[in-house]
């Protein structure tokens, strides 16, 4: 009998193994993860640049109902064209609503107009290329004052 403490080499190798597959674990996690922060980013800003429309919008509305900007019909900006938000497009499409169109059981001589913003964008893939195109759309109805 010797009185020798330690590990045998099987031992060492059953250990490194499974700790192997932790760090494997841990890794794959931390990759979803970053992809997973990187698609809330792109959607925050998506949804930030649609507010920042409707609130251009609807203060146009406020001051001036018969305002360019509030004609019926569609406003895209390109790719690159957006200032401080070159990986986004966004479309803006104005429609001028009647009775209850606007709401329901509004009269039949209520105006309105419906407002949909719409943002793209292409987010960035977890292998670092641009995914498939997502969307944010937001929707509101301006009603003047009267």
């Amino acid at each position: 009998m010797s009185d020798a403490h330690g590990f045998t080499l099987a031992e060492i190798l059953v250990a490194t193994l499974v700790l192997s597959v932790g760090i494997v674990a841990v890794a794959a996690g931390l990759q979803q993860a970053t992809s997973g922060v990187e698609v809330g980013r792109g959607e925050t800003a998506a949804i930030f640049l649609a507010e920042q429309r409707l609130e251009l919008l609807k203060s146009a509305a406020l001051e001036d109902w018969s305002s360019t900007l509030l004609l019926a019909g569609t406003a895209v900006e390109a790719y690159g064209t957006i200032v401080n938000a070159t990986p986004y497009r966004r479309e803006t499409v104005v429609a001028d609503r009647v009775g209850r169109e606007c709401s329901t059981g509004a009269p039949s001589t209520a105006t309105c107009k419906q407002v949909r913003v719409i943002v793209r964008y292409r987010p960035v893939s977890g292998g670092g290329g641009p995914d498939q195109e997502r969307r944010v759309d937001l929707v509101t109805v301006f009603v003047p004052r009267t």
